[in-house]
């Protein structure tokens, strides 16, 4: 099932996540990091030094070396509202690589929430 960017609510991206819940960095003994477990409906917490116990030989294993990176951006007007815009991908340049290694002007497909009350271009980053 695909999803066009157009029809992506950014309400649907909301949820409440503390900074105490995220990593910043990962664990000395690598091996030893957190691993759930989701087999016919049940979860099960393990970590990932274990994970032969899930995994037989004639299994394929997918590595995911993605990169999260800070795609949801808060923006507030001198009124006080909040303007969010969240990056999809990037257009101009469209190689995420070249993208994130640009310091000019990048093109960027976004969600931008609460777009009714953005009616000049004055935002304020709030870091």
């Amino acid at each position: 099932m695909s999803i066009k960017p157009e029809n992506i609510r950014i309400e649907d991206y909301t949820y409440n996540l503390p900074d105490e819940r995220i990593a910043k960095y990962p664990i000395e003994q690598r091996d030893l990091s957190k691993l759930l477990i989701y087999n016919k409906g049940k979860l099960e917490k393990n970590v990932f030094n274990h994970i032969h116990q899930y995994v037989d030989s004639k299994s394929t294993l997918v590595f995911n070396n993605t990169k999260v990176i800070q795609a949801r951006l808060k923006f507030f007007k001198e009124t006080g509202a909040q303007i969010e815009i969240f990056c999809l991908e990037p257009i101009e340049p469209s190689d995420y690589v070249i993208a994130f290694q640009q310091t000019e002007k990048i093109t960027w497909k976004c969600i931008v929430g609460n777009l009714k009350k953005w009616k000049d271009l004055d935002l304020v980053k709030i870091i």
